[in-house]
């Protein structure tokens, strides 16, 4: 137990020694480990807020699915059913809204537009009936919505362009201006965060990776100086009947050393980061962004709070650090330990 003490406590000590008598280079490893670091924890939280987005979009983002105005009862009932059997539409969640409640939700939507309105009345306007249904995966939103769309007496949907009953004047002028907006059609904002999502998990793989790939050589180089330093004491011990695992062992303990302490500097600098863009300009702008769309439920602009995501960040930092440090000092060592 004491002889494993010793060894334990000389691995580190040395380890240690060898951080204090390179400290330029040892200052260059640390702050590249922590712009690495720094990076994958950027895309990662951002990746977890969009998750989180998603997730309450999920129970709280809805699709309005409007009727043709010839529709029968018996047709609404069995469009109804049909909608119910696409795969990721909510069968349990779905809500016929007449055309009374049609009504009254246009003049709520229009708010002090509704003027525009006079002349009608809640059984003489031109908003047709609709379904109001949800996801199960709001991921599948681009695949679901066309598939809503090429069912009988469907109208259009809220996530979709006019496509029926042009002769309605008011139906009709929107079509046109629908048909020459078509090229630039405004994304839904479930579209947008999943496509976002998307991007960033390019960058994090993309930018992510090169900067791993460069922290490994920076610490390589890094602890190849120490080495260097010490190599004919490296081939005395060769000599003598030292393994290779001994003579590694504390270089590979530096590089941990090195991949810990960067990991506790990333993890204070990335929370301080957050909650000060969380709570400044970037955070009110896209709170203030998700609040704009109305079929989004109360409370869902709300972003994750750091603690939240502190434990997995914290273990990525040091499964990076700590593996780059590990992987430099054994791409470094090589050279030295062939006698």
């Amino acid at each position: 137990m004491i002889v494993r003490y010793n060894l334990i406590s000389y691995l580190i000590g040395d380890g240690i020694k060898n951080i204090a008598k390179n400290k330029k280079s040892t200052f260059s490893a640390i702050i590249i480990m922590i712009v690495t670091m720094m990076t994958v924890g950027i895309c990662f939280v951002i990746g977890e807020n969009v998750k989180y987005i998603l997730n309450q979009m999920e129970n709280g983002y809805s699709i309005d699915v409007y009727i043709d105005k010839s529709a029968s009862d018996e047709e609404k009932e069995q469009l109804k059913e049909e909608i119910k059997g696409i795969e990721f539409v909510n069968p349990d969640n779905i809500q016929y809204i007449n055309k009374q409640e049609a009504y009254h939700q246009a003049i709520k939507r229009l708010g002090e537009s509704a003027v525009e309105l006079q002349g009608y009345n809640e059984n003489e306007h031109p908003f047709p009936e609709s379904y109001v249904i949800t996801l199960t995966n709001l991921d599948k939103l681009e695949e679901v919505v066309p598939k809503i769309e090429q069912l009988n007496s469907v109208l259009y949907t809220s996530e979709s362009t006019y496509k029926k009953d042009e002769t309605d004047p008011a139906i009709a002028d929107e079509q046109n201006n629908q048909d020459k907006k078509e090229e630039t059609k405004k994304k839904s904002p479930a579209e947008t965060l999943t496509h976002f999502n998307r991007n960033v998990s390019i960058a994090l793989i993309v930018i992510g990776g090169g900067l791993i790939v460069f922290s490994i050589i920076i610490i390589g180089n890094t602890i190849k100086l120490t080495v260097h330093a010490r190599r004919k004491e490296i081939s005395i011990m060769k000599y003598v009947g030292a393994t290779n695992n001994f003579i590694r062992a504390p270089f590979i303990v530096e590089g941990i050393i090195l991949g810990v302490i960067s990991s506790l500097i990333s993890i204070v600098l990335l929370g301080g980061l957050y909650v000060w863009l969380k709570n400044g300009l970037i955070g009110n702008a896209l709170q203030g962004w998700l609040k704009e769309f109305s079929n989004m439920s109360s409370g869902m602009e709300k972003l994750l709070q750091f603690d939240q995501m502190f434990s997995e960040i914290m273990l990525i930092f040091l499964a990076i650090g700590i593996g780059i440090g590990v992987f430099g000092s054994i791409l470094s060592m090589k050279k030295y330990l062939k006698v």
